[in-house]
């Protein structure tokens, strides 16, 4: 939505998710009565009735990590990436960057209250951040690594390509994720499911995160 009310003429959204009762403290397009929409169909609404002149491209599917490269679409000039699982984030990072595309990148933001926390920068200097802990350590698997690190620096995986990978984070420590009710533990198997913890998010990091990167997006798009 800020890119909407920034005047960005056309937007390719992707996302198979729909707007739920826990989503309604932060989607900052999400109202009661669109619970059970699409997420794409709800936000290509309000982008209407905000720039009636926009365009959006919908696209209502989940990205898997090895189909990733494929569904990025031509054409954009910048990329935003909030996918907040890992396997499909770290391989649209590294097609983005393989292809030389301009992007940045959303780390995690559940479990945090202080959006003052927040930082933008390298990928590679994001600290007190779990996901992007892991996304680093996938991301050198692949053959990646910071800009102007030696091979020694990186470790055994070794460089292909160096990267910044701009991102934003948050150096506050998330609160720890509620656990099930019923006395399971993350990863035990209940009913052929995989039992997951449960990371709330409140109204604050999130929505500032999504300001600094659409910020950031139209920045780099203006050569800023």
């Amino acid at each position: 939505m800020d890119l909407v009310r920034a005047g960005v003429g056309s937007l390719v959204v992707v996302d198979f998710d729909e707007v739920s009762e826990s989503n309604l403290n932060r989607l900052y397009f999400g109202y009661s009565g669109d619970v059970g929409r699409p997420k794409t169909d709800a936000f290509a609404d309000y982008a209407s009735r905000v720039n009636p002149a926009c365009r959006v491209e919908a696209i209502g599917r989940i990205v898997h990590g090895a189909e990733a490269a494929g569904m990025v679409p031509g054409g954009c000039d910048f990329y935003l990436d909030c996918i907040d699982t890992l396997n499909p984030k770290v391989n649209l990072m590294a097609a983005l960057a393989r292809e030389g595309r301009p992007f940045a990148s959303a780390m995690g933001t559940a479990g945090r209250l202080a959006p003052e926390r927040l930082k933008v920068g390298r990928l590679w200097d994001a600290t007190h951040c779990p996901l992007a802990s892991d996304v680093r350590k996938r991301l050198r698997r692949l053959g990646f690594g910071p800009p102007g690190a030696s091979l020694a620096a990186i470790g055994e995986y070794g460089v292909s390509m160096p990267a910044a990978f701009e991102c934003v984070w948050s150096d506050e420590p998330p609160v720890p994720p509620a656990m099930p009710p019923d006395g399971s533990r993350p990863g035990d198997c209940a009913g052929g499911v995989r039992v997951r913890a449960v990371q709330g998010s409140g109204p604050f990091v999130p929505q500032a995160a999504g300001h600094l990167l659409a910020s950031l997006a139209v920045r780099r798009t203006l050569g800023r």
